[in-house]
């Protein structure tokens, strides 16, 4: 059968993440029973990242193989009918037999969001600060950053793979008019990374601990000094990147 990529963005306030669990929704799941109801047969899609809870993507990439049935137009149309609101299908189109939405990914981009005033527009998608950071203490921390360090001090303690080293490529924070965005991409990032690694530039802004301290932390992948990790709801995945 052929082999499908698609693009897919939602909004992950209501799901217990992408990845399939039972008794609880997830977006992966609501994906396969769509697709399951159009094509009459079991489906198993691949998602090229496994977002927590709460967490939203702009562009999460999912491969499936399914019978050549539907025209790609027709294919997207009939399933944004089917899929709950916060759930869309953004291209779809056929790939290599050999293409996986998760293995053939060279590299993630994600965006942890933040804002200064309440928004009830912005409320499930941004976190809510009532104070503006060190702007120049975050930028001076997310420059540690760069290049290739074992980030075990920066990940869920209970899911710590065998290789804990993550490449990145771009950490910045960006001000904005009421707020802040962290971007940064990688080619791997660990469970809980991001919203770890923002938790600790926070705190490192609010003067909990300094920046050569961050740094330590960072170079030796111990997590020599505690932080708060930040809500997954200003978790964004904005880009899936391939050859």
């Amino acid at each position: 059968m052929p082999n499908w990529k698609m693009i897919i963005s939602y909004d992950g306030s209501e799901y217990h993440g992408w990845q399939v669990q039972p008794g609880v929704r997830t977006v992966q799941g609501e994906l396969n029973y769509v697709l399951k109801k159009l094509f009459d047969m079991p489906v198993r899609t691949v998602g090229a990242s496994r977002t927590d809870a709460g967490v939203h993507a702009l562009m999460q990439v999912a491969n499936v193989e399914l019978p050549d049935r539907f025209e790609v137009e027709d294919l997207r149309r009939r399933m944004n009918l089917m899929l709950p609101d916060d759930v869309a299908v953004g291209g779809i189109e056929k790939v290599a037999d050999d293409f996986s939405a998760r293995y053939s990914a060279i590299g993630k981009r994600y965006e942890y969001r933040i804002i200064f005033s309440k928004d009830p527009h912005r409320r499930n998608g941004a976190l809510l600060l009532h104070r503006l950071p060190d702007i120049d203490i975050l930028n001076r921390t997310a420059g540690y950053l760069i290049g290739e360090h074992d980030f075990t001090a920066f990940a869920k303690l209970q899911s710590i793979p065998e290789n804990p080293a993550c490449k990145i490529a771009e950490a910045r924070w960006v001000q904005l008019v009421d707020g802040l965005n962290f971007v940064i991409e990688g080619n791997r990032f660990l469970h809980q990374m991001v919203r770890s690694l923002v938790g600790a530039m926070l705190d490192c802004a609010r003067g909990r601990f300094s920046p050569e301290q961050f740094k330590e932390m960072v170079e030796s992948g111990k997590r020599i000094y505690d932080y708060k990790v930040v809500g997954a709801k200003g978790l964004w995945l904005v880009e899936v990147i391939y050859d």
